[in-house]
């Protein structure tokens, strides 16, 4: 994945689960954090340990596809 595609993901995510942990105020404020320190990886602020550690911290739940999306960016990221 380029940059570019990275950084479209992870605003694709951010988007999506504003919308889904407004409407579901019970899910989890972890995965809200997870999908921050995700989005701020992308933005460069981060290293292939620490997509590493979110990879795994990611696969104990999923939330959907764009869940899966977001662990494959998180894939590419780990191997760099």
């Amino acid at each position: 994945m380029q940059p570019e595609s990275l950084r479209s993901v992870a605003q694709r995510l951010e988007d999506y689960f504003e919308w889904y942990f407004r409407i579901d105020p019970d899910a989890s404020s972890w995965a809200v954090s997870l999908v921050a320190r995700f989005s701020t990886l992308v933005r460069g602020q981060g290293d292939s340990a620490e997509a590493k550690r979110l990879l795994e911290e990611s696969s104990t739940v999923s939330f959907g596809s764009p869940w899966e999306e977001m662990r494959l960016a998180l894939l590419t990221l780990s191997a760099r």
